[in-house]
């Protein structure tokens, strides 16, 4: 048995996604088939739109995800079709020194994500799932480790941003970037990440918080989230030394959530004496982030981060409570939601950092 459904298709970098009938297999043991309900429109969906990031084409984009279960394959517990539940790329085997020291984003077992390659076919001829999700489309074929319970009183919509983009924020501030209470704390790059990063940071008890970004509208949406001081990142100016002079000496920890060498150098740069930088935006091929020498002297140190070492199935049910709860918001992020049939509308409003977050509902 197989199942059809339409999805946005990318078959070369650069042109209009074409809506296209695609195959997915019959679950087999340990996946699901999940209904999309709601689809984020994420920095790393764009890089490969652009062809930013090589990626075997065709394929169908999409990895911030929830939506409800189908159907089970066998082997499958925990989960019964009805569900609803949050999508996560990040599968993991369990059993790998670096899942077994909890660090289950670095997972170097590719088994799962190999085997995917060959799920979805087009036109009769298999094609590369992205990211082991594949969310542009109305059914998506997963790992059962993909998936997180949603529970009611939380919207397909937030969910969706807790499959990538809230999480992600959150989980570089609570697992890497860990500032103490009273911390000063710079976000650089206010999209719907970094704002999720300024939310954490006001949760951990950061009592300096503050956001710089190009767009005045994502700069107000950190101050109502949390930020204490906002900055206008403009050309020409030396963003390091303004946040530096804010902060009085320079901030305990940064969050970078653009993908810009120099904006990673700006969050190095800006830190005190024993500062952290925390990279999280996504870096072009072959990019080099210039650091200075003389700043590492004093314990300023940088580190990059996947979806911030997140460990899915323990984090990302604590930060729904957060949301249950309204420690969290997840309301403001959404400034748009479109259709399938506009998903190069969405994608162009992202690219046009219209909004915080662009979502695709179903």
């Amino acid at each position: 048995m197989s199942y059809r459904c339409q999805a946005a298709v990318l078959h070369h970098p650069g042109q209009p996604l074409r809506l296209q009938e695609i195959e997915l297999a019959d679950p087999r043991p340990g996946e699901v088939l999940v209904r999309t309900m709601a689809a984020g429109i994420c920095g790393t969906d764009r890089h490969f739109v652009t062809g930013t990031v090589p990626y075997p084409l065709p394929t169908v984009l999409g990895h911030e995800a929830s939506g409800i279960v189908e159907a089970i394959g066998e082997n499958v517990t925990g989960i019964a079709p009805g569900d609803r539940v949050i999508v996560c790329d990040q599968t993991f085997c369990g059993h790998c020194p670096a899942c077994l020291s909890g660090a289950m984003v670095y997972c170097t077992d590719t088994t799962t994500k190999q085997y995917q390659h060959h799920r979805l076919t087009l036109d009769g001829a298999p094609f590369r799932q992205y990211l082991g999700v594949s969310a542009f489309a109305e059914l998506m074929l997963l790992d059962a480790r993909a998936l997180i319970p949603l529970p009611d009183d939380v919207s397909f919509e937030a969910g969706a941003l807790l499959s990538c983009c809230l999480t992600t924020g959150l989980a570089a501030v609570f697992n890497v970037s860990r500032p103490e209470p009273g911390s000063r704390v710079a976000i650089i790059g206010t999209g719907g990440v970094g704002l999720s990063a300024v939310q954490a940071a006001r949760i951990a008890g950061a009592t300096q918080i503050i956001a710089a970004d190009l767009e005045d509208h994502r700069l107000a949406l950190a101050t109502e989230l949390g930020a204490t001081n906002t900055l206008r990142a403009d050309a020409g100016d030396d963003l390091a030394e303004k946040i530096t002079e804010l902060s009085g000496g320079g901030v305990d920890r940064s969050i970078e959530a653009v993908g810009l060498p120099h904006t990673a150098s700006t969050a190095f740069r800006a830190l005190a004496p024993q500062g952290h930088a925390t990279i999280v935006g996504m870096m072009p091929p072959g990019a080099d982030i210039p650091v200075p020498g003389r700043l590492l002297r004093h314990g300023r140190t940088l580190a990059g981060t996947v979806m911030g070492s997140v460990r899915t199935l323990a984090d990302i049910p604590r930060y729904t409570r957060l949301l249950q709860t309204q420690h969290l918001r997840a309301e403001p992020l959404v400034t748009s939601v479109l259709p399938l049939k506009q998903i190069d509308e969405a994608l162009q409003r992202a690219q046009a950092r219209h909004g915080a977050r662009t979502l695709v509902s179903f």
